[in-house]
């Protein structure tokens, strides 16, 4: 493995990037933060930027996600995110662990079967959202199977300020508040958000409460930063509805005694120092403490979890140049270390998990229209507790090229081998003993950005190995003993059809099934063969704008479904429509949030062993109003 890994560097330091553009020729790196390239890689990449969120109807970051085509977010309670799960390229219920979730380039996805903390992010604080289906093994490691979603904060404040109080459907009350400064080379930003509301179930009440900061300076040749996010979040479980209860009485709840608590803070200083005009390095440590507390009542059972994590990322950047190719490489060394403490009615679980990942990416253009790239990581996992130590590795690898036609017309091809390590969860004394998942996926397509519009088109394949998944035959998580292929198209597409009109359509056709063994030519559950978003934002009037969203999920089969034994979840639609009158720097927001009155579900489980099915509704015809003020 050494071996392999040391050939893979070799071929690294003869290698290229994805580079749309000329732009590259004239790119240094200085103490300020560098550029993103993740719209030049060779990768279906989708940028969510600033202007786009602020043009959708979405009260979230997970809405707002859910709007990608080859991205599907399933909300289990659909109120403000909780709960949420995240799918890149079709792996259902494992979508959160084979989705790697960033935070500036910070690993935010957990280390157990929990979700990602998205609520905590306010929409007010991002400056974009990257999205690389595919793509990001190399640059960022384990878990980036179906692909990498990086939300970054804005980076440059102005002197501005802004507060809104809100209000909705099922007794919905909240307000966030922000306000940035900046004073000569110092800047820094303040934001915090409250949301309570009894939820569209019975015990679906939620309480949600988070502040994030944010403070920068800016040298000649030198960056430091200090970022600190906290929150709090109750909620109740309202747990699964049979179907004829879905049918007959969605709103109610088999367990009325459920509930739940987390908090977590997240601490995220780091240093950028430039060495010279082509050279920096960069330095980032974080520490982050998650609490959750649980309460069944309908198992009589409770449990407390508490997971401390501990990071330290440096990497050195720079740029040269052989002959007329420019070559932008990243040498890194990532350390992340979990304390894991859980205290539950069925066990005491105490353990550590410390990984260890050294990579090497090369971003270089060869011409000022072709491009390569490539890139390698070596990762060591060590957990420790509970008897013996477990000792895991993986080697990832990830490359493309891309072609730039003239008018901005891109085809690009790439390749990487992924690795998932099993999760503290998955790695219980119950299951047996599983080994990495690998992957190897494949991407193609084209992008193209001229005039009114901008668009991406990607065609993947990934051949999954020993992909790890929940039996509900066997009440444990395993490998699987066969492959799993998941393949499909997508489409993002933009267009400013005039300079009051936005229109966006993303659709996609995806298909996720095993390819050998008793399962053979099965569908993996929870993956919709179809998705499709159309958006539009319309400037009506100087003072009045509108935006409309309908949004459709095709079937897909029940998690646990493994035999496809039993009926699929049905497809649904839903349409959004979002007012906004502005006076000055005052506003008036009001939005109805399916429309049509559907009665729909996300997430439903099939029991093979029982034949019981349950369903997860999502709210029906919904509204909400908000009040606020921006002033600069």
């Amino acid at each position: 493995m050494q071996r392999h890994f040391s050939l893979s560097l070799g071929l690294l330091a003869i290698t290229s990037l994805a580079m749309a553009d000329n732009d590259i020729q004239t790119i240094k790196v200085s103490g300020a933060q560098t550029p993103s390239l993740a719209r030049e890689l060779p990768a279906g990449t989708v940028i969510v930027d600033r202007k786009t969120i602020d043009s959708l109807p979405a009260s979230d970051l997970t809405e707002v996600l859910d709007t990608v085509a080859g991205l599907q977010a399933s909300q289990l309670y659909g109120i403000n995110g909780s709960g949420a799960s995240l799918d890149l390229q079709g792996f259902g219920a494992t979508g959160n662990q084979n989705t790697l979730i960033l935070l500036n380039g910070r690993r935010l996805s957990a280390i157990d079967l929990s979700g990602p903390s998205l609520t905590g992010i306010p929409l007010a604080a991002i400056e974009r959202i990257e999205i690389l289906p595919g793509a990001g093994a190399a640059l960022y490691g384990n878990g980036a199977v179906g692909g990498t979603i990086n939300i970054i904060t804005r980076q440059r404040y102005e002197n501005t300020v802004g507060l809104e109080v809100n209000s909705g459907s099922y007794d919905s009350l909240g307000g966030q508040f922000h306000t940035t400064g900046n004073s000569g080379n110092v800047s820094g930003a303040l934001a915090s958000h409250s949301l309570t509301s009894d939820g569209y179930r019975d015990n679906n009440d939620v309480e949600n409460h988070s502040v994030f900061s944010d403070l920068r300076y800016r040298g000649d040749g030198f960056q430091a930063y200090f970022t600190a996010t906290g929150e709090k979040q109750s909620m109740g479980l309202p747990g699964g509805r049979t179907p004829e209860q879905f049918r007959n009485d969605p709103q109610g709840t088999n367990t009325p005694g459920d509930d739940s608590e987390q908090e977590n803070y997240w601490l995220m200083p780091g240093v950028r120092v430039s060495l010279s005009d082509r050279t920096a390095l960069t330095l980032d440590v974080s520490k982050r403490r998650q609490t959750r507390h649980f309460d069944y009542a309908s198992s009589n059972s409770v449990g407390d979890t508490t997971v401390e994590s501990y990071s330290i990322t440096p990497k050195l950047e720079g740029q040269l140049e052989t002959g007329q190719a420019v070559h932008n490489w990243t040498l890194g060394f990532d350390l992340n270390d979990y304390d894991y403490v859980s205290r539950t009615s069925f066990g005491n679980r105490d353990l550590e998990q410390e990984q260890r990942a050294w990579y090497l990416h090369n971003l270089v253009s060869i011409t000022p229209k072709l491009s390569v790239s490539a890139g390698a990581r070596q990762l060591e996992s060590t957990l420790s507790g509970e008897g013996a130590d477990k000792d895991q590795d993986g080697e990832m690898y990830e490359g493309g090229i891309r072609y730039t036609f003239t008018g901005n017309l891109a085809l690009f091809a790439g390749a990487q081998r992924s690795v998932r390590i099993a999760n503290l969860d998955e790695l219980n004394p119950f299951n047996p003993p599983i080994d990495p998942q690998t992957g190897h996926s494949y991407t193609v397509g084209a992008s193209w950005s001229q005039g009114i519009q901008h668009s991406t088109l990607t065609l993947w394949r990934a051949n999954i190995d020993n992909e790890i998944v929940y039996d509900p035959g066997t009440l444990t998580n395993r490998n699987l003993d066969d492959p799993t292929i998941h393949k499909g198209i997508s489409i993002n597409s933009r267009w400013k059809v005039d300079k009051d009109i936005t229109f966006i359509a993303n659709a996609s056709a995806q298909q996720a099934r095993f390819d050998d063994g008793p399962f053979s030519g099965n569908d993996v559950p929870l993956v919709p063969e179809h998705t499709m978003e159309l958006i539009a934002d319309w400037q009506a009037l100087p003072w009045l704008s509108a935006q409309i969203s309908h949004r459709y999920v095709g079937d897909r089969r029940y998690d646990g479904d493994l035999a496809n034994q039993y009926q699929k979840l049905d497809h649904y639609r839903t349409t959004d429509l979002q007012l906004t009158a502005r006076y000055r720097g005052f506003y008036l927001r009001a939005g109805g949030y399916n429309l049509e009155d559907h009665r729909v579900a996300d997430y439903g489980v099939y029991n093979p062993t029982s034949g019981n099915a349950t369903l997860y509704p999502l709210p029906e015809r919904h509204y909400r109003i908000a009040i606020g003020m921006e002033l600069k």
